[in-house]
């Protein structure tokens, strides 16, 4: 009997040991699982807003940030990404817009300077065991990119996979950011701001993807025209700067829901980005995801509307503007050339132009018009013709830009001027993806296109981050 029980005894003990190291091994398993998917993102604003946790419209600037572009994008914070500020000067002298410092202010390279230094002084302190996104806004992207070399420079020209970046509204993009269309500038003395510092796109091992580069169509400082001579795409921009650029990531405190650029909503916004769903809004080149979101209306259209809706007459401006659009936005367009967003492109006079095409996208966009102005004031009219999808044009009379989907990668053409951007022997497919996760393989799926032509009823400029 006293050797049963004694047998007995060491069972239980031996079982209840097991069950023990059972849960403590459960317990461990999830603890590193939390570790592994724990993720920081690094907020680092635009000019105006020196510390994004304070900004002046409000406290949810970082939460904008995170919900709008970080989230539904990287995979590091598909569950629980911790967003930090990156605080720094973010003026730009001399120049009078709200909190950009006039002429007090600090110069460009001095704020990006502050920037560079503050960001690299946050990812010290980051646990070197979680993921790290980087997101830029405007001259935060400035900021970024220039860390963002220096990563891959510590490195061997390989950043690690824990890092990845998001970057909105970004002037150094290669096609379409300001300062790269304005690279023949280089560095001007009185400003203290370089020119022609395309954002690195080389810093991974390709088909490697580890950031997604997102624009609205039009927005003056990362989508400004090619071609300097088509003053309609100019003057387009400039007032996409005006209406567009600051409000990436609106509403913010009391401003309305339609803040958003163009009255996206959030879930437009999100069907924009989500290239599964939107492919021809998204482009791969080397180690970026390049995003360009549609304009619902013409930026230099805006001020017409305005007037319509602060003196009562949109029923008559309305009809107008729908009228003229379609063909207005595809003379804009040649003034672009979409094929790469990742090809460092100044200014030039040689946009490419299909003279057959183009005047068969005009004569399209002229019945797009009569068709859309007519609907205005009520004319029911069959559907009007399909509107042209060229390469270097836009779809005339839709909202919809005309970069290649993500599906076809651009092929990398030789260097404008001399830049830090790699021109290796294939481009990417966007196979193993960190930063833009699912949108670097897109399947040929549903539209989701916003609305055509269709006023943002924003009655106001927005200037919050530049």
């Amino acid at each position: 009997m006293p050797q049963m029980i004694r047998t007995a005894t060491r069972s239980a003990v031996v079982a209840l040991l097991a069950m023990i190291t059972a849960v403590a091994l459960a317990v461990g398993s999830t603890i590193t699982a939390a570790v592994s998917l724990a993720a920081v993102a690094l907020i680092v604003p635009g000019t105006g807003t020196p510390n994004p946790a304070v900004p002046p419209l409000g406290t949810n600037y970082m939460e904008n940030a995170v919900n709008y572009y970080i989230q539904p994008l990287d995979p590091a914070c598909a569950t629980t990404c911790t967003p930090e500020p990156v605080p720094y000067t973010a003026q730009f002298w001399p120049f009078p817009f709200a909190g950009w410092g006039g002429l007090n202010g600090a110069k460009w390279n001095v704020s990006v300077a502050d920037g560079v230094q503050s960001l690299n002084t946050q990812l010290a302190a980051t646990d070197p065991a979680d993921d790290v996104v980087i997101f830029g806004y405007s001259q935060g992207a400035t900021v970024s990119n220039v860390v963002k070399r220096q990563l891959a420079d510590a490195n061997g020209g390989v950043i690690p996979d824990r890092y990845s970046f998001v970057f909105i509204g970004d002037p150094n993009r290669p096609n379409g950011g300001l300062f790269e269309r304005l690279a023949a500038l280089g560095t001007v003395p009185i400003l203290d701001a370089t020119f022609g510092q395309p954002a690195p796109t080389d810093t991974t091992v390709l088909p490697g993807v580890n950031t997604t580069d997102i624009a609205f169509q039009y927005d003056g400082v990362a989508d400004f025209p090619a071609n300097p001579l088509n003053a309609l795409a100019v003057l387009n921009a400039l007032a996409g700067f005006w209406y567009i650029h600051g409000t990436y990531i609106s509403p913010r405190g009391t401003q309305p829901s339609t803040e958003l650029p163009y009255g996206y909503t959030l879930a437009e916004l999100q069907t924009a980005i989500d290239c599964s769903q939107s492919p021809k809004n998204c482009q791969t080149f080397n180690d970026t995801l390049y995003i360009t979101i549609p304009a619902k209306t013409l930026p230099i259209m805006q001020p017409l509307l305005d007037i319509g809706a602060a003196t009562g007459t949109t029923a008559i401006i309305k009809p107008f503007v729908d009228l003229i659009s379609p063909v207005t936005r595809v003379l804009i367009e040649t003034g672009y050339d979409r094929s790469n967003y990742g090809q460092p492109t100044p200014l030039t006079i040689f946009t490419p132009i299909n003279p057959a095409k183009l005047t068969v996208d005009l004569a399209n966009a002229v019945v797009q018009g009569i068709h859309d102005a007519l609907g205005d004031v009520g004319v029911s009219l069959p559907a009007a013709p399909a509107p042209a999808t060229s390469s270097t044009v836009a779809a005339a009379g839709t909202s919809e830009p005309a970069p290649e989907a993500a599906s076809k990668p651009v092929q990398p053409k030789a260097s404008a001027h001399s830049g830090a951007v790699a021109k290796p022997d294939k481009p990417t497919t966007g196979g193993s993806v960190k930063s833009a996760g699912k949108l670097a393989k897109p399947a040929t799926g549903k539209g989701g296109k916003p609305s055509a032509a269709s006023a943002s009823g924003r009655g106001k400029s927005a200037r919050d981050a530049a």
